[in-house]
């Protein structure tokens, strides 16, 4: 029996500006913000990206984490850019030239979850995970294509095989490709065979992995690297369930379900013309987002007891104390779960007693991994100038948000720290959203701190 749905949830309104009209109520945890169709909320603003923001119900219910989603024009909050922020109700935004607000609908409630902690080798407790079940659940049997989209890490094999384990093809092949690794000019024969002498070495017919997979699921991983040349004739396998083998006209009938994961969002490869739109329909019957784990970290013990159980060559069980779970529990996760298995099995190797205590997880380098931001490629699109100004960009709001939490805040300390003029320094966050005025600025200095902490 599903949980019972919470009353008044936080609503996105776009109030002004030439996307306004369209409104959202977040019955799910998790939405998404943009130009493209597949958004939750879609804004018809030419300033707006395909995908623009990534909205997370947090707390009671009665808040949201609003995080750019790498967006051309960024998400401004008065006349601050941010990468990601927390507002309550009463809240704007803009994004592209259009205003968004932030209230509460009193009216509208949250879905339904299913109170189940798994879902095949998934676990997790978190309202995200549970309503991530229940829509698995409901789409396991039917015969619909599937994308599942998130980080690395995450999970995304473990969904299709789950799927594929509740489906009535259960007992019928699971076949993994991972198109990064399809050399394009193979790729063809790779994925739909060959005859006899249909190329230089092909000495013999051979079928490809589709018809290997014929009544069972095919799993295309990492399908944003689908070579372009190849991305038309995977649609018509998807559209009419044939496949023709190279070096003949002949179509053979298929049964498969495909389900594809990717770490990139597809609708900016869309927008960038890498992908094709009708493709990405036909794959995203049902969108599944993985959530990171940053975004779940309540799910930590249940994980650990599960990844430590998966973990053990002998009888004597290792269990983690609560110090321990609780360090875990305050790391940022870049690499997701696949990073906390790795972490757990260096501690159940070098613990004592059968116990991982919290020096047994210290020191793996949590801190100085950088945010997502940071640690992702710099965008060397476009002319010079315009390049190199992302870069300047990039690199004075990582430096400005790491002075700041060196510093714990204080303008003073941090304007000795960085030998820049305090009032410089003062511009300089306030240019980049990392500055929130005292009382007064003759408060402003270390007994108060000045600047909050960035987070």
């Amino acid at each position: 029996m599903a949980l019972p749905a919470a009353t008044g949830v936080p609503r996105v309104s776009a109030v002004a500006g030439p996307g306004a009209g369209p409104a959202l109520a977040m019955a799910r945890v998790v939405a998404t913000v943009g130009r493209h169709p597949t958004n939750d909320l879609v804004l018809a603003d030419r300033q707006v990206s395909g995908v623009h923001l990534e909205l997370h119900r947090v707390g009671a219910g009665d808040r949201v984490r609003v995080r750019d989603a790498g967006s051309t024009n960024g998400t401004w909050i008065g006349p601050h850019r941010v990468t990601e922020a927390e507002l309550a109700p009463g809240a704007e935004l803009t994004v592209g030239g259009t205003l968004l607000r932030f209230d509460i609908d009193g009216a509208a409630t949250t879905a339904s979850v299913d109170p189940a902690e798994s879902f095949g080798q998934l676990v997790g407790r978190s309202t995200v995970m549970r309503e991530l079940f229940t829509l698995l659940e409901r789409v396991a049997p039917k015969n619909l294509s599937i994308l599942v989209v998130g980080e690395t890490g995450t999970g995304k094999e473990e969904v299709a095989r789950a799927i594929h384990e509740r489906s009535r093809r259960a007992g019928k092949p699971f076949i993994v490709i991972d198109a990064s690794t399809l050399p394009e000019t193979l790729a063809e024969s790779l994925l739909f065979g060959h005859e006899k002498g249909a190329f230089t070495g092909a000495e013999r017919r051979s079928i490809g992995l589709f018809e290997a997979a014929e009544g069972g699921t095919v799993f295309l991983d990492e399908i944003g690297e689908l070579p372009v040349s190849i991305q038309a004739k995977f649609l018509r396998v998807l559209e009419q369930r044939v496949v023709t083998r190279v070096g003949s006209h002949d179509p053979v009938l298929l049964d498969v379900r495909v389900v594809a994961a990717t770490h990139r969002d597809l609708r900016h490869e869309i927008d960038s013309g890498r992908f094709r739109e009708d493709l990405y329909y036909r794959l995203a019957q049902i969108r599944i987002a993985m959530p990171p784990l940053r975004d779940r970290l309540e799910d930590i013990p249940i994980l650990c007891q599960k990844l430590l159980a998966s973990l053990q060559e002998d009888e004597a069980a290792v269990t983690i104390d609560d110090e321990a779970l609780a360090h875990l529990g305050a790391q940022p996760w870049p690499g997701n779960v696949r990073e906390l298995r790795n972490v757990l099995a260096r501690a159940t190797a070098l613990c004592g007693a059968g116990v991982i205590r919290r020096a047994d997880v210290a020191g793996e380098g949590f801190g100085f991994r950088g945010t997502r931001e940071e640690r992702s490629a710099l965008d060397l699109s476009g002319t010079f100038a315009s390049a190199k100004d992302r870069a300047i960009e990039r690199f004075e709001s990582a430096y400005l948000a790491a002075l700041v939490r060196r510093c714990e805040g204080n303008l003073s300390r941090a304007a000795r720290e960085a030998d820049l003029a305090r009032h410089h320094l003062r511009d300089l966050l306030k240019k980049r959203g990392l500055y929130a005025a005292p009382a007064s600025d003759a408060d402003e200095g270390p007994a108060s701190g000045g600047v909050p902490p960035a987070r």
